[in-house]
């Protein structure tokens, strides 16, 4: 199997066993909507409190929504010794890692776009005209913290406290990933012009780059050992 026919393989096995037992999503879209709830009633009343938070607000919302998701990336691959399996396959690691990576891009992503609307709904935005810009910050965001949770769930897959281990690995490494896409929402969401908060945007695409490159290079060891 060529390299890009296994990162096609690892993309289509896990979305398909995603689809198939809905157990991810549930559980995402519940707490998602718990966290959406909790805050809007918090601040109904409070519409300077709406404009200077609500960013912060929805990337806490992406971020554990979409950790939920990554605990279960390599978790699901201890069922039927399919991780001894990848272990010893001869597909190269790197593939495993970018199929797990992208996998999990898509189905975060997919997860964010259904709670966008709402925020809209809930929190009174006016993103129409800020849609385009939104998502390819939500795209950067959400590359970062799949880069990140992927290699780490790899990482803590066979400790008996993985579901604990992740997050605390994970947030600590993720800062500069929820700074930049918070402050570039942040600028989104205000109106302010593209080149105040293009800083913030390239910050984001940087440590996208680092991880990525970081994790597809230390994968092989982390899988092996």
């Amino acid at each position: 199997m060529s390299f890009f026919s296994a990162i096609g393989w690892v993309i289509w096995k896990d979305l398909l066993s995603e689809l198939r037992s809905r157990e991810s999503l549930s559980s995402m879209l519940f707490f998602a909507l718990a966290v959406i709830l909790i805050f809007s009633f918090s601040f109904s009343t409070d519409e300077e409190a709406v404009k200077q938070l609500i960013a912060g607000v929805m990337w806490v919302a992406f971020g554990f929504t979409g950790i939920i998701g990554l605990g279960k990336s390599f978790a699901i691959e201890l069922q039927n010794d399919c991780l001894e399996a990848l272990q010893i396959n001869p597909i190269p690691k790197g593939a495993i890692y970018l199929g797990k990576l992208l996998a999990n891009l898509i189905f975060i992503f997919s997860v964010e776009l259904l709670l966008l609307p709402l925020f809209v709904i809930f929190f009174n935005l006016d993103i129409l005209e800020k849609l385009p810009v939104l998502l390819v910050i939500m795209v950067g965001g959400t590359l970062g913290l799949s880069a990140l949770g992927t290699l780490f769930s790899a990482l803590t897959v066979q400790i008996r406290a993985r579901e604990v281990m992740l997050p605390i690995l994970l947030l600590p490494m993720a800062v500069p990933v929820f700074i930049g896409a918070v402050e570039a929402t942040r600028g989104v969401l205000d109106g302010a012009p593209f080149g105040f908060y293009r800083p913030w945007i390239d910050l984001l695409l940087v440590f996208d780059v680092i991880f990525v490159v970081v994790s597809f290079w230390v994968i092989e060891f982390v899988l092996d050992a």
